[in-house]
């Protein structure tokens, strides 16, 4: 037990920053595989029961490093809060859901319904974290100017 409530580092900073990267790319790679193993899963008609498991896990992900940006005031690596943005992730995943839906279904008035659903739905939730995450910036450079 003494071993994983270790403090000190044996790591130098380069190591440091490599192992950050590997853990990064490690957790994309993980979560953009379950993320297709869910669609394909639906694709074959796979039922509730079955994708339980795999839906728990990505939301929690989801939700814990949506929160975890959002409280440091970080939106993403390559790209800055906008409602351009917002839109086209809200179209992708609009796409998405639609395409996956008429896979399963043949409906496309259904598939369009609920694709334009996700849309608003997504495109909301996305505004409504970009005032968050802008507010945040400016808290931390209203911080960091009175310091």
């Amino acid at each position: 037990m003494k071993l994983y409530l270790r403090t000190k580092t044996v790591l130098d900073e380069r190591e440091t920053q490599e192992l950050y990267r590997i853990e990064h790319r490690g957790l994309w790679a993980m979560y953009t595989l379950l993320c297709a193993a869910v669609v394909v899963q639906l694709l074959f008609g796979a039922g509730a029961a079955q994708l339980a498991g795999e839906v728990f896990v990505i939301a929690v992900t989801s939700v814990g490093l949506i929160i975890a940006y959002a409280r440091r005031g970080i939106w993403d690596a390559h790209a800055r809060p906008s409602a351009r943005g917002n839109a086209a992730y809200s179209a992708l995943t609009a796409l998405g859901v639609a395409v996956v839906l008429l896979g399963r279904r043949r409906n496309w008035p259904l598939a369009l319904a609920v694709g334009a659903a996700a849309f608003a739905l997504c495109f909301a939730l996305l505004t409504a974290l970009m005032a968050y995450v802008r507010r945040r910036q400016q808290e931390q450079a209203d911080t960091f100017e009175d310091e």
